[in-house]
């Protein structure tokens, strides 16, 4: 997915051969105030999801979901060696050290980028779960399945290591120019030691676009220590279609003194084809941004799958062994009688078929955390505000939340009422009449109705 425009590559499996089948691309129609597609979903989704189906037919699934790095928060990080559970821990941990989203709000991923001497250098990257959703909801909606959540840059990294561009030694720039971005990374020994990306390069003029792009590239070199990993960059490729960019190689000519060449970004396979021969070799420590819930949603399906195949082999076996019992039977019985056996015979397999779906829905209700007691109570903690002390905190599970506490002022306790309506977690809330207590503090309950629960 690019800012304006869906790229597809699709890949045909017959056993343990590959072949690619054919690469797609179309221009999506947005409106003159809408500068990509998530601004387009935002403002005329019905229509643009219309517009997508159109254009781009059946998708074979599943799919694996490329998006601009400008839309994702990227940082790479040097982390202790591990197993790919403790890696993904400690990439939550560093994320969130520098993302202003909330961890329960956001998609973080990782990708190992090297891993020697028991230290690994790895690219961190988080965004936003809703963003996230409102692309794959829109695009399921016009009949393509997303699995996977990659990036676009790493897609044009993949390309270009195919392609033999990256040296195994010094350190190297990489300029990419293309649908209104520029992409810059840098490596050293084959391995990314920086990217950014630079985005809505089309509203700018020539001249200033290049020297923002030159502008962040010196500041992106001068960030990096490149005495320490292999010297200072002895080359600088711009990778571009259409027209050279004669006016930025003159600037970086001037600005570093170190020669610049342009690349045909033609030269290259589509990035759609970079994006799917990464996840065709998709392995343990590879950048996935999918939310979990997505896994969740598709385990669930699968167990729900299972349980259903297993209650109609079960049904049919059952079915079988009553014909066979009955048989010798229904030669001595006729007309209404043997209805009414048929009868019977059907009904019981239903119900077991009802029976299990009810225990079913009664084990995935119960597993859910979103609505637990300890989710209640650190939304609780996070907007209990200064001046009030809790008593007691009793939870109903899928009724209702009782807080019993004091406060200094009624103000306060107006306001964590107010606070606790915005919460997500509870769909009401009701505060009984205050008292006064000896020491002069207002003891107060407040009853919180969770989803499903009867409100007061």
């Amino acid at each position: 997915m690019r800012s304006r425009s869906l790229e597809w590559a699709v890949i045909h499996k017959a056993g343990d051969k590959e072949a690619l089948a054919s690469t797609h691309s179309v221009d999506l129609e947005l409106g003159p105030d809408q500068q990509n597609v998530l601004a387009g979903l935002q403002a005329e989704r019905d229509r643009l999801i219309a517009d997508i189906r159109a254009k781009c037919g059946r998708v074979p699934s599943p799919a694996s979901l490329g998006i601009p790095a400008s839309w994702v928060l990227l940082r790479i990080a040097e982390l202790p060696s591990g197993d790919p559970e403790e890696m993904k821990s400690m990439a939550e941990l560093q994320v969130d050290k520098f993302s202003p989203f909330p961890v329960d709000e956001s998609a973080v991923s990782y990708e190992v980028l090297s891993d020697e001497n028991g230290r690994c250098r790895v690219l961190l990257s988080a965004i936003r779960t809703d963003t996230i959703n409102i692309l794959a909801d829109a695009l399921r909606e016009a009949g393509i399945q997303p699995k996977w959540v990659d990036i676009n840059l790493l897609g044009w990294w993949h390309l270009l290591k195919d392609a033999e561009k990256v040296h195994p030694s010094g350190s190297q720039v990489f300029i990419i120019l293309e649908d209104s971005t520029c992409d810059i990374l840098v490596s050293t020994a084959g391995i990314p030691l920086a990217m950014r990306s630079l985005s809505n390069m089309e509203d700018l003029p020539a001249e200033e676009a290049d020297q923002d792009i030159a502008r962040e590239t010196a500041y992106t070199l001068s960030s990096l220590d490149l005495d320490r990993h292999g010297g200072h960059p002895t080359e600088i490729s711009i990778w571009h279609r259409g027209a050279s960019p004669e006016g930025l190689i003159k600037i970086f000519a001037e600005q570093f003194k170190i020669g610049s060449r342009p690349e045909s970004l033609d030269s290259l396979p589509t990035l759609a084809e970079g994006l799917l021969r990464r996840a065709t070799t998709r392995t343990a420590g590879r950048m996935d941004l999918a939310p979990p819930a997505w896994l969740e949603e598709a385990n669930a399906k699968r167990t729900r799958r299972r349980i259903m195949v297993s209650s109609i082999l079960a049904a049919t076996l059952w079915l079988a062994g009553m014909v066979a019992l009955f048989g010798s039977i229904q030669v001595q019985k006729s007309g209404i009688a043997s209805l009414n056996d048929d009868l019977a015979a059907l009904k019981a397999p239903a119900e077991k078929v009802r029976a299990v779906r009810d225990r079913t829905q009664s084990l995935t209700k119960y597993m859910d955390r979103t609505f637990s007691g300890l989710e209640c109570l650190r939304e609780v903690s996070d907007r209990l505000p200064p001046g009030i002390t809790l008593k007691t905190f009793n939870y109903h599970k899928n009724k209702n939340l009782e807080l019993n506490g004091e406060a200094d002022e009624y103000a306060q306790i107006a306001d964590l009422k107010q606070d606790l309506e915005r919460s997500k977690l509870f769909v009401a809330s009701s505060l009984s009449r205050t008292q006064r207590t000896k020491d002069g503090k207002e003891a107060f309950k407040i009853v919180c109705t969770l989803p499903g629960g009867e409100q007061p």
